[in-house]
């Protein structure tokens, strides 16, 4: 039989791992309820206006991304924590940094002045 190693047992990353999974995991089931009741309101939204509420919607796509990253946690497609550790904005601003940054080489022409002005 194989031996269980103490080091891997005790291993406290592991350990906050399973705390932040047991919060997430809470939080989705949390962010389900909201979302059915944001998806009743913008019905009713909806059926009177016939248009949606913009307001809702962003905070439906926001509820979305949270529940996608919680989930992909949860599931170890990913070691990131989803927010409020992790804020996409600033990744987002960040690679929207770095593509600004990149250097681009342009041909300059000289361009003479005249010092007299029309009158």
């Amino acid at each position: 039989m194989n031996e269980i190693n103490k080091d891997e047992l005790l291993d406290l990353k592991k350990w906050q791992r399973l705390f932040f999974m047991v919060i997430y995991g809470m939080a989705i089931n949390f962010v389900v309820s909201i979302l059915i009741f944001l998806v009743a309101i913008q019905f009713i939204f909806y059926l009177f206006t016939s248009k949606t509420n913009n307001q809702l919607q962003s905070a439906n796509n926001w509820l979305h991304g949270f529940f996608n990253d919680a989930l992909n946690f949860l599931s170890f497609n990913t070691n990131s924590k989803p927010w409020p550790f992790n804020d996409k904005n600033e990744e987002s601003d960040l690679s929207d940094l770095n593509e600004e940054i990149e250097s681009v080489e342009v041909e300059s022409e000289e361009v003479s002045l005249d010092n007299e002005q029309p009158s």
